[in-house]
């Protein structure tokens, strides 16, 4: 059986963690501890990038999960003494594509080292190949196989199906940066409240941007709606599904999302999603979920033909480890199969 290590930037897994584990049934796969790896430098008296290529030499191919720390470094590095000749899968995500400091880092990939690079949607490649004209063209001169679009895939069984009607809890999921564009939501949400004031806003997730915080607290307590927003900071993942059982609706109002993984998560219980059409959404959602302005928003929750069956099958068939796992056990077995 091939060995698989897989190397999150930060020990940040969120995205690779199931996946990985569902590709174990084909493969040694293994999760890189960096904390582990760095202690070791000190009992065995060896640099940490020593301690690193020695993880790596022990495998057959190595997954670098965003292009941000110790992934970009093994990398970046143009050519270090004994690095060992693995197979390498990098896979960039929305976040490494805004961040200057990691652009002008991606810029030195050794592109000789890396084997195959994935991205979740036709839209995020778009903003690279935007960003790196030469660098994709360079790729695509290598080998069209070696860009890959691959949407990132749910344990739909840590999600269990909970059949509802048509309700007035709103579920807002997810970190609460300004990407994720708290504002647009409560503005949306109390265009709905002067309609129906038996709608509930339930905010789900630690606020990482203090004037959002402000924002947040100026503006329901100035509306006077304090009894109609619900805010609950993080909730662990396995208590996500229980809690969603008493959502109705699952609302985005990002102003970009690679894919978002939270809604579909969402969808999976039963929910019905209501997405704020941001770049690229039209390629992975239909346009009966999208709203643009006020009018599209009210609309999409208050419209009969609530339907939990189907936004729970939408998710199966598409977005599911269960149907689609082979796309990354494909991508990788070609990759050690490559030359």
């Amino acid at each position: 059986m091939k060995k698989v290590l897989i190397i999150a930037a930060g020990d940040n897994f969120n995205f690779i963690r199931d996946i990985g584990d569902a590709l174990k049934k084909d493969f040694d796969v293994k999760l890189f501890d960096t904390e582990k790896v760095m202690n070791a430098r000190y009992t065995e008296k060896v640099s940490w990038w020593e301690r690193v290529m020695t993880e790596i030499k022990r495998v057959d191919l190595v997954w670098l999960e965003w292009a941000d720390g110790l992934p970009l470094e093994i990398i970046t590095k143009q050519n270090p003494r004994n690095f060992p000749d693995r197979k390498i899968i990098l896979r960039i995500h929305r976040y490494e594509l805004f961040n200057p400091h990691l652009l002008n880092r991606i810029k030195i990939i050794n592109q000789e080292r890396l084997n195959a690079l994935v991205f979740v949607s036709e839209y995020v490649w778009g903003i690279f190949a935007e960003k790196f004209p030469i660098m994709s063209d360079d790729l695509a001169n290598i080998g069209k196989d070696k860009t890959h679009i691959i949407p990132n895939l749910i344990d739909i069984d840590k999600f269990p199906f909970h059949e509802r009607d048509r309700g007035y809890n709103l579920l807002f999921l997810g970190r609460v940066s300004y990407v994720k564009n708290l504002p647009l939501m409560l503005t949306m949400f109390h265009e709905l409240l002067k309609l129906d004031p038996n709608y509930m806003l339930h905010i789900v997730g630690e606020i990482t941007d203090p004037e959002v915080h402000y924002y947040q607290d100026n503006f329901i307590n100035k509306l006077g709606i304090e009894d109609n927003v619900k805010l609950y900071g993080h909730i662990p993942n396995d208590q996500l599904p229980d809690f969603m059982k008493e959502m109705s609706f699952i609302c985005c109002s990002s102003i970009f999302e690679s894919q978002g993984v939270g809604i579909l998560e969402g969808m999976a219980t039963g929910l019905k999603p209501v997405i704020f059409n941001f770049p690229g959404a039209e390629n992975f959602f239909p346009d009966k979920w999208l709203y643009m302005d006020r009018s599209k928003f009210i609309m999409r929750i208050m419209e009969p033909g609530y339907k939990s069956e189907l936004y729970r099958q939408f998710v199966l068939d598409r977005y599911s480890i269960q149907k689609n796992l082979r796309l990354y056990k494909n991508l990788i077995n070609e990759v050690l199969k490559g030359d």
